[in-house]
């Protein structure tokens, strides 16, 4: 499958809060500002061993870069893919709550941790107010 896309909206987060939920409980692991980035991707379909039909999908990630205050003995090396995030932080004035975000991606080059948001109306209102 081939993928084209490009960035729509990138919105800068400060004073982020990122928690790991595990077994009912919020664990805060780190403190740190960040960006969501949304982007519409063009995902071609393979059909008969031919890239043939395109759909349009919109994606959005949190991206904690820069500078990480990780909390005591917290690693994602030893974090699984079943686990559940969330992050709280303030974009301007209004302090939003990212939830149910899963772990997707880590830079050490970059200093980035890359979590995917599957909350679509979070991503519309994200798209429309700022």
């Amino acid at each position: 499958m081939g993928r084209i896309g490009e960035t729509i909206k990138v919105i800068s987060i400060k004073n982020g809060e990122l928690y790991m939920v595990s077994g009912g409980r919020r664990y805060c692991i780190a403190r740190t500002d960040g960006r969501v980035e949304i982007e519409e991707k063009q995902v071609q379909i393979a059909r008969l061993g031919t890239l043939q039909k395109g759909i349009k999908r919109i994606l959005a990630s949190f991206i904690i870069c820069g500078d990480i205050d990780f909390q005591k003995g917290f690693s994602f090396e030893s974090v699984d893919a079943g686990k559940i995030f969330e992050i709280k932080a303030s974009t301007g004035g209004e302090r939003l709550e990212f939830a149910g975000l899963r772990f997707e991606d880590f830079d050490p080059l970059k200093n980035e941790l890359v979590f995917e948001i599957p909350d679509l109306e979070l991503i519309q209102k994200l798209l429309i107010n700022r």
